[in-house]
């Protein structure tokens, strides 16, 4: 009578365990969901250089924040700094490197180089970051939950 209640006790926590983890069937596609997330991290930088909050908006999670220029923003308000310093004139120029991108189910982080240019026309410097980002499958699409961008030393 021991054994099986210590057979009982060892399974019943891997019984529980069972349906907090994903399933297979509740992922997306693994053939599609890397282009889908440099998609969604290209798509992002689009609607920031383009200073248009709604598809910000739909790229990002409820619970999105962003690490850049040594603080922490909340939601879109990264956005919107960047969108106020383009309306004083303010040129950023960026060109995401090749991802490396990893996808285990509905989670998938990826890191970049970005190089490009800041400042006011004609006085553009050139400028060097290494930025990640952390993605969530979320209601049917990739969303971005975390964003990190630091300046690099140039090379």
């Amino acid at each position: 009578m021991i054994f099986f209640r210590l057979i009982a006790a060892c399974a019943l926590p891997l019984t529980l365990a069972v349906p907090a983890e994903a399933e297979a069937s509740d992922c997306p596609d693994p053939a599609l969901a890397r282009a889908q997330v440099e998609d969604t991290i290209h798509a992002f930088f689009d609607a920031v250089r383009l200073q248009d909050k709604a598809p910000l908006r739909g790229l990002v999670t409820e619970t999105f924040y962003a690490f850049d220029v040594g603080k922490r923003f909340s939601g879109t308000t990264l956005g919107d700094i960047i969108s106020d310093a383009l309306d004083a004139g303010l040129q950023i120029n960026w060109n995401l490197g090749p991802m490396d991108t990893k996808v285990r189910c509905d989670v998938a982080w990826s890191q970049w180089e970005n190089t490009g240019s800041v400042g006011n026309p004609p006085d553009l410097k050139p400028v060097r970051w290494l930025e990640s980002a952390v993605l969530v499958y979320e209601d049917g699409r990739w969303k971005l939950d975390f964003f990190h961008s630091q300046r690099a030393e140039q090379n």
